[in-house]
């Protein structure tokens, strides 16, 4: 059926874009999406928590709306020429491109963004990095290009962020980036267990890998140091720090093997180890030549590393360079959104130290904290924040205890290679340890009796702590999709926090809960537990 005429000021189709400016209309609507573009890149460049989904929303609902006030119902009978009509057609207003293009370049630029901020997350990089690195140039390029003159006969794509990022900002991107897993191998027919005899292992290995803590640590070893916060676990690994530079004994009853020693410290400001170190030094006898130049300190706080994007740093030492390698405190060493209570997220962090202590012939000490509460009732090996995996995982796991008298501890070790270790007492003497063997080690600070909370807030401080991915996921995501702003609002209603409910949001999508369903390029995505169907 042919239209007999369009009413005046009405077209027939609507159009956002993208088309070639060659019309004042078109040439105004191409600028009225650059400058909206630009704006919202602007806006981008300020998610300092990562990207703001309430704004991703508000900007489909305002591409809707421009749609919708462009709508004009003309009835078929007019239109066609066809009195017997009695239905009616959509047609849009003249000059609509100009709203529409506008809507769609807030839109574009929001849903670019946030696309580059997922898969620099999912490489490891840091939020706050994101958008120092990647966004805020990005931003300044946008800008430049919304300004620059537009050429009638050429339809212009906007910036990318990949690709509007200064190479000097590429070369530090690349040192947060996590290691690709290695994909599986494939299995060939010919591939054997690389097995040894108990006679051809004997023989290859008639020593045990050489100490570099005698009773505690060996080469390629691990070391996990534990103890509450605050109780100058610190000031202890900087006093086995100086002990491996020097040779001394730690402790008067551990032998060290003489090498240099690097510690990484993500607590500490530069100032502040420069500050301790003599002072432990000073209480230890030693002159300042004899361990200045054995002792690497890399201060790293405010330009936090996980473990993954460590392994640059690590590849780049000559293996033996370093006898002993500090990371303290390893809880900030964990890679972003992973969860130290995952078994297997811990078992694969270990595994890296372990790699990398191969490589460099050198022994890692880990300055972690302990788990809240009293720990007088536990084991050794349950000692500690996080999985259980930790003490396991590791070689040594040695911890620190409150002794009921103050200002005393007790160390422990579970050992690996070693005979078991007995307990001992040591005395805080500012600013370093000392053995007290006066003390009974067995006399650990009693568990004090919790104070009861009150019936009416524990049923609800229960239910706010053990939210986790699965619980989000079968609370607010289902088969039926919807929007990524409704399902966060949903858990802001449930009293989740709107940064806690968006990380919740971004581990299920990482572990692969939940999926992306597309609708078109005027609908927003949406979010189900099933798969979009093909």
């Amino acid at each position: 059926m042919t239209i007999v005429d369009v009413p005046h000021g009405l077209v027939r189709f609507y159009k956002d874009g993208p088309e070639f400016p060659s019309t004042p209309t078109l040439i105004e609507a191409e600028q009225a999406y650059r400058n909206q573009f630009a704006e919202a890149a602007t806006t981008v460049a300020n998610w300092f928590d990562g990207p703001d989904y309430w704004a991703i929303d508000a900007a489909w609902e305002n591409r809707r709306n421009s749609r919708e006030n462009a709508e004009r119902l003309v009835p078929c009978a007019e239109l066609y020429g066809q009195p017997e009509m009695d239905s009616e057609q959509i047609l849009y207003s003249e000059n609509h491109e100009i709203a529409a293009s506008s809507a769609r370049g807030r839109v574009q630029a929001f849903e670019i963004a946030a696309e580059a901020w997922e898969q620099f997350e999912n490489e490891g990089v840091p939020t706050e990095v994101i958008g120092r690195l990647v966004m805020e140039p990005w931003s300044e390029r946008v800008l430049e290009w919304s300004r620059e003159a537009i050429d009638s006969t050429k339809i212009e794509v906007p910036p990318m962020p990949t690709a509007s990022i200064p190479s000097c900002n590429l070369d530090k991107l690349e040192q947060y980036k996590q290691p690709a897993m290695p994909q599986p191998l494939e299995v060939k027919a010919q591939m054997q267990l690389p097995t040894k005899t108990v006679r051809q292992l004997i023989n290859a290995y008639p020593e045990l890998r050489r100490p570099v803590i005698h009773n505690l640590l060996r080469e390629g070893e691990t070391m996990n140091v534990i103890a509450s916060p605050k109780v100058g676990k610190s000031w202890l690994v900087l006093d086995l720090a100086l002990a491996v530079a020097t040779g001394r004994p730690w402790l008067g009853a551990f032998e060290t093997e003489r090498g240099d020693v690097l510690i990484i410290d993500n607590e500490l400001h530069c100032e502040t180890s420069a500050n301790r170190i003599p002072k432990v030094m000073n209480a230890r006898g030693i002159d300042l030549d004899q361990a200045a130049d054995k002792i690497h300190v890399a201060n790293v706080r405010g330009d936090l590393r996980d473990i993954f994007s460590l392994s640059g740093v690590f590849q780049k030492l000559e293996p033996g360079r370093f006898k002993l390698i500090v990371l303290d405190a390893f809880y900030r060493f964990m890679p972003k959104d992973s969860d130290e209570n995952d078994n297997g997220t811990m078992s694969q962090v270990y595994n890296h130290l372990d790699a990398f202590a191969a490589r460099l012939g050198c022994s890692f000490v880990l300055v972690h904290h302990s788990s809240k509460g009293s720990q007088s009732g536990k084991s050794v090996t349950d000692v500690g924040a996080g999985a259980g995996s930790q003490s396991r995982a590791t070689d040594t796991h040695l911890i620190l205890r409150p002794h009921e008298v103050d200002n005393v501890i007790v160390l422990d070790a579970a050992v690996r290679s070693w005979p078991p270790l007995e307990s001992r007492c040591l005395r805080w003497s500012f600013p370093v340890w000392e053995p007290d063997d006066s003390l009974d080690p067995t006399a650990l600070r009693p568990e004090r009796p919790r104070r009861k909370t009150t019936t009416e807030s524990s049923p609800a401080k229960l239910a706010k702590a053990q939210w986790d991915v699965q619980r989000f996921v079968d609370s607010f995501v289902s088969q039926t999709p919807k929007t990524i702003a409704a399902i966060i609002r949903a858990a802001i209603a449930e009293d989740l926090s709107e940064r806690k409910a968006t990380k919740l949001f971004k581990e299920a999508q990482a572990e692969g809960l939940i999926y992306r369903w597309r609708f078109g390029a005027t609908q927003p995505i949406q979010i189900a537990t099933v798969p979009q169907p093909e």
